[in-house]
């Protein structure tokens, strides 16, 4: 998917040499994990028995005590439609009593939790390719991506103690490692590109490798929009078989976010097929509909916001412009065009997407507890 608005919208980045991972801040403020509020008590008496050993009382009125970190969570909703109408998904159970915590769209797969969201999207171009099962293999990235996350829910786990370090890039690399030496025991072979994303206090950590893609809106307008990455013309980089890409590979970012930030992620059946000003306009078509108008010296009040229904409205629109060859433009034909080939109104294709609010964590600061 293609950068389609104006460059006013969001930050344009040159892309990263192949092979070479940037990470880019999208803050002006320190990395809040990469600080600590901890009290060490340094003991400058190392022969002093155990019980004359204490630590400094915390005044919690002192104007220099740092407030905690705001903690948040994601309230989300998913839509998604095949590409081909009567797509059945594939038996993923065969032989086997499994259960995948990834969802399958066509040959997409995309996960949610409170604190992170991701999607994949599986290459059709092992289409025909015998024992080839590319929807398969986009599902099992997002579960093992999944399972991966969920260690940092596990007291029993070394990274329940590492929850603020949760990194996007490394979560794919142990999800990429797990689906690559399934995909060998099974005898499949596929690709897929993904793009993950990790809720951490007031930090969005994100990893994208391919062309799924991830934008952040906050008061009607963007702050962030990931970059596609492509070899060439509709050839993205992907993970998976026979493919030199690595997750090391994937663009990283973090952006600093705010209770109330809306953050749209999907395959790229939603950004072949919408420009960015017109998935704007649909959010905020919906933003208005939850809106009371004010009146005298009332305000206009912002009702609670469902994501539900934005990603119902922007799966529903990228469908009717992929099944539309006439009168309409579309961000995959202005790159065909652009490529010298000829091409009319939209991207037949699976479209995923998922729509995550930024809200309060109600209850502790640690969302675990």
């Amino acid at each position: 998917m293609a950068v389609a608005t104006a460059a006013h919208y969001y930050p344009i980045y040159n892309q990263p040499s192949s092979h070479h991972k940037q990470k880019r801040f999208f803050t002006s403020r320190s990395a809040s994990y990469h600080q600590s509020n901890a009290l060490a008590y340094h003991d400058e008496h190392p022969h002093q028995p155990q019980h004359h050993k204490s630590l400094p009382l915390l005044n919690f009125f002192s104007k220099s005590y740092a407030k905690p970190v705001p903690s948040y969570i994601f309230a989300h909703g998913a839509s998604g439609f095949a590409k081909r109408q009567r797509y059945t998904t594939p038996d993923l159970n065969k032989n086997r009593n499994e259960h995948y915590y990834s969802i399958q769209i066509g040959e997409d797969a995309y996960f949610r939790r409170s604190d992170a969201i991701g999607v994949a999207d599986g290459v059709g171009g092992w289409q025909g390719v015998s024992a080839a099962n590319a929807a398969l293999y986009s599902r099992k990235l997002m579960h093992h991506a999944y399972l991966e996350l969920e260690r940092f829910d596990n007291v029993d786990d070394p990274c329940f103690y590492h929850y603020d370090e949760a990194d996007p890039v490394s979560i794919l690399q142990k999800s990429y490692e797990e689906s690559m030496q399934e995909a060998q025991q099974e005898g499949i072979i596929g690709s897929c590109t993904a793009c993950l994303a990790i809720l951490r206090h007031e930090e969005l950590r994100i990893a994208n490798l391919g062309d799924c893609g991830i934008s952040v809106i906050r008061h009607n307008d963007y702050i962030f929009r990931s970059e596609e990455q492509q070899h060439s013309f509709n050839f993205p980089y992907q993970l998976g078989t026979s493919s030199p890409d690595r997750p090391k590979d994937a663009q990283s970012f973090t952006v600093a976010v705010e209770k109330g930030d809306i953050i749209i992620m999907g395959s790229d059946g939603l950004f072949d097929n919408l420009f960015d000003r017109e998935i704007l306009s649909i959010v905020k078509s919906q933003l208005s509909a939850f809106t009371l108008p004010g009146s005298g010296n009332r305000p206009p009040r912002m009702l609670s916001i469902e994501p539900q229904k934005i990603s119902d409205a922007l799966a529903e629109r990228a469908k009717a412009v992929s099944n539309s060859k006439l009168n309409v433009d579309s961000p995959f034909q202005v790159r065909a065009v652009s490529e010298g080939l000829y091409y009319q109104g939209g991207k037949a294709d699976d479209i995923s997407v998922i729509v995550a609010i930024v809200k309060d964590c109600e209850d502790s600061p640690d969302r675990r507890l």
